[in-house]
């Protein structure tokens, strides 16, 4: 219940972003559970006198038990678990969970921001109408999210074929990582490794330094520029299916990703969360929000793992406070 009650607040203020309000996260403070008993014996008859009568005798048992758990819940919040939400996740555990066999496609569509010259769709609110074009914006930020995902894709596809990889050398007491490309390519894939190139902006070299920085870059350097959880969460947010009648009321902002259905365009966001006025059955996780419920559906794998990464990383980078542990109390004799 309390691993649920973690994806359901994840969820739940996902939708939230969605809406423009303020996340609220919640720890278990205690857990209290209550045991009840009851017995009873009763005992009966029927006495009749006179030839050919019987004498009737009935007795019944009863034993009931029941359990009451009871689960406490306090908001978590203060400079340091906010400092943990809004941090930037460091690029080692991306490099870490690639070594250890984890899939990392999504995990670079919602967790990198920029790679080399190759910025992903921004994450952010869209300035108030008159400081900014609101559909230009929206149009760029979606050429560069087909561009960030182009970019991604060429990656994996090179990295399958042993062109280029991520190693780790240690230097001054350091572990420091450089983006490694082969240099015997093949004819087919040239054009492949041409276009990387291009889209992060690597010069003709081999062997890069792998930073953090943005500016005053080296020709032998590219830069990686990660996103903290609450970011991600913003970024996923786009992905949620609001009802159009609050699309038009302007409950929530338009961002056009949305088709005359209330669907969303397909891949354009890696999470996907759908709205329903009744509750769902059968579906992965649901939450209910003014007055609707947001689900995901079983059969949405993207969406799946987008959720659990972002509930692996939450769990990392802001982890439950001192003193917050969940406490079970059992009665006892």
């Amino acid at each position: 219940a309390i691993a649920q009650s973690t994806r359901e607040q994840i969820l739940l203020n996902i939708v939230r972003s969605r809406y423009l309000e303020v996340p609220v996260f919640l720890t278990v403070s205690s857990v209290l559970t209550q045991y009840e008993y009851d017995s009873s014996i009763g005992l009966g008859g029927i006495f009749e006198s006179g030839a050919g009568t019987n004498d009737i005798f009935s007795g019944d048992t009863n034993l009931r038990f029941s359990e009451r758990p009871t689960i406490t819940y306090l908001p978590v919040e203060g400079q340091e678990f906010s400092a943990h939400l809004l941090s930037d996740i460091p690029s080692e555990i991306i490099f870490a969970a690639a070594q250890a066999g984890w899939p990392i496609d999504i995990f670079m569509r919602i967790g990198v921001q920029r790679l080399g010259a190759t910025e992903n769709m921004s994450f952010g609110e869209i300035p108030a109408s008159g400081y900014v074009d609101t559909k230009t914006q929206f149009a760029a930020d979606l050429k560069k999210l087909k561009r960030f995902e182009r970019m991604v894709n060429l990656i994996f596809v090179l990295s399958d074929q042993e062109i280029i990889e991520v190693q780790q050398v240690e230097e001054d007491d350091k572990n420091q990582r450089y983006l490694i490309i082969a240099e015997n390519v093949s004819e087919e894939l040239r054009p492949l490794l041409g276009e990387l190139r291009q889209l992060i902006g690597l010069t003709n070299l081999n062997r890069f330094r792998i930073t953090d920085r943005v500016t005053n870059l080296k020709d032998d350097e590219i830069s990686i520029q990660t996103r903290s959880v609450m970011a991600m969460m913003e970024f996923v947010a786009r992905g949620v299916e609001v009802p159009l009648e609050h699309l038009k009321e302007g409950r929530v902002i338009d961002y056009g990703l949305q088709n005359s259905d209330g669907e969303m365009a397909n891949g354009l966001i890696p999470f996907r969360m759908r709205s329903s006025k009744s509750r769902p059955q059968n579906v992965f996780a649901a939450v209910r929000f003014n007055d609707y419920w947001y689900y995901i559906d079983h059969a949405d794998i993207t969406s799946k793992r987008a959720l659990g990464l972002i509930i692996v990383l939450f769990r990392l980078q802001a982890p439950t406070p001192a003193g917050a542990a969940p406490i079970l109390t059992l009665p006892t004799g």
